[in-house]
């Protein structure tokens, strides 16, 4: 073997590593993985196509992102934060989200903003689905185009952790009928947010974005599904 061929070898399986960990934080991200889900390592390889080296990397760096733990009988799991440490990570959501929101409304192009648009009128359409999956995911997107929109890529990769995080908590699957409640306060807080941003209101963005995730984060705290 070659010194050029020993180079490419862990290159690949580094890339390989890499998409796995981007597809499992797409799956915390949009609450595909919960927090009382226990899944055996190679089940994880097998739902994802690959071996189970690349998902035990991949695993390694979520772990150290405190957004997965692995249990002793190798299963991987998403930790239940307590009380006290969600109202903590929705503080620090807030501080940075209302921030890269009134960026967003300053900088936004006139195509991101009619991104925008379109992702509202997706997460409006999601709604109606038997299920909260669909809307699940359309909020994550709208939100995420918002952040994206700040023109800091530091910014959304502080985001994106404290997304991993909080994500499989605040998109746990809702009952229907607290659920019917909670997604129209969400549609009308994200009709704000998309007015705010075409308004170029930096303030009204932020404040639109703080009142959807204070309103999410105190639904799931009034659900008494989270320990002391």
């Amino acid at each position: 073997m070659t010194s050029q061929d020993k180079t490419i070898t862990p290159l690949r399986v580094a890339s390989l590593a890499s998409q796995v960990h981007d597809a499992l934080a797409e799956m915390l991200l949009s609450g595909e993985l919960r927090p009382d889900d226990r899944i055996p390592m190679r089940e994880l390889a097998e739902r994802l196509g690959v071996s189970v080296m690349p998902v035990r990397d991949a695993v390694a760096r979520l772990v150290a992102q405190q957004a997965l733990v692995v249990l002793p009988n190798r299963a991987v799991a998403v930790p239940l934060l307590t009380r006290g440490q969600f109202r903590d990570l929705t503080e620090v959501r807030v501080h940075n989200e209302t921030h890269a929101a009134a960026l967003a409304a300053r900088h936004a192009t006139p195509a991101q903003v009619a991104a925008l648009r379109q992702a509202d009128a997706a997460f409006a359409q999601a709604l109606g689905a038997p299920d909260a999956k669909p809307s699940v995911r359309a909020n994550k997107e709208l939100h995420f185009l918002l952040y994206e929109a700040a023109g800091s890529a530091v910014l959304v990769e502080v985001i994106r952790a404290l997304w991993l995080k909080a994500g499989p908590i605040i998109n746990l699957d809702l009952e229907q009928d607290t659920r019917r409640r909670r997604t129209a306060v969400s549609r009308a807080l994200h009709g704000q947010l998309v007015q705010a941003v075409e308004a170029r209101d930096a303030q009204a963005a932020a404040d639109a974005v703080e009142a959807d995730i204070r309103s999410a984060a105190e639904f799931i705290l009034s659900r008494d599904i989270l320990p002391a």
